[in-house]
């Protein structure tokens, strides 16, 4: 039996059909490429929100500021100081100030001596102590000129405390902390630094982890890991170079 021509209305409905087809395919193709690219962006948020912030290079292991002199004498058979210092300060701490006036020259002898090293930790615990979170925008000017040199962060160090305003104002600007910065010898790029708050989110988490390990109050000085006893200038000597 002969086949029976197809008519134009049969031609018509099966190009329509397959047009029908196509737009589907084309909609669920479009579907999931907008799927897999809004997964993308998701994942890729998700991963900036949880980005470490970001680190001092001038920092150890332990997140401190080491001060000390090539000469410094190492303990036997390692690469590590035999003595160290660990003091852990806030720059809008009057004690801490008090503690720098008095301890801070029989500090510098032991390291200038190679007796000891120095680690510094600068934490911000008395944000509450001022209105622009002073605690925490000093830490972090000191580690944006930390990162120049430990010699001009010393220098930066002992002007703090010396320009150190009082507590419940607003504490100095980060202009006058920019100055103080490059009055010490900073590069001139920790205006940048200090001013756009770049270890802010550090500062807040080094902070953390030190109060996690029960040390809250400032000035607190570890020699060798063990608390110190802060009499005098000439006892502090004395128990760091007993160490045999």
């Amino acid at each position: 039996m002969p086949k029976t021509a197809r008519t134009p209305q049969n031609t018509l409905a099966a190009a329509e059909h397959r047009r029908s087809v196509w737009v589907r395919v084309g909609v669920t193709t479009a579907l999931v490429a907008f799927a897999l690219i809004v997964g993308i962006i998701v994942i890729a948020t998700r991963d900036s929100s949880t980005q470490t912030a970001a680190e001092p290079t001038s920092v150890t292991e332990t997140g401190a500021l080491r001060a000390a002199t090539p000469n410094v004498e190492l303990a036997e058979g390692t690469a590590s100081p035999k003595r160290v210092l660990t003091v852990y300060e806030d720059f809008q701490c009057p004690v801490c100030k008090n503690f720098e006036a008095a301890f801070g020259d029989t500090l510098d002898n032991l390291r200038i001596d190679g007796i000891a090293a120095i680690d510094y930790h600068p934490i911000a615990i008395l944000d509450r102590m001022s209105s622009t979170d002073y605690s925490t925008r000093a830490a972090n000017a000191s580690l944006c000129v930390a990162d120049s040199s430990i010699d001009t962060w010393l220098g930066f160090h002992s002007a703090l405390y010396e320009q150190q305003p009082a507590e419940g104002g607003s504490g100095l600007s980060d202009e006058q902390l920019t100055d103080i910065a490059l009055a010490a010898g900073a590069p001139d790029t920790a205006d940048d630094c200090i001013t756009g708050g770049h270890y802010t989110d550090w500062v807040t988490d080094s902070t953390q982890s030190v109060l996690e390990t029960n040390i809250n109050a400032t000035p607190t000085v570890l020699l060798n890991g063990e608390p110190l006893d802060l009499s005098t200038p000439d006892a502090l000597d004395a128990a760091v170079r007993a160490i045999p």
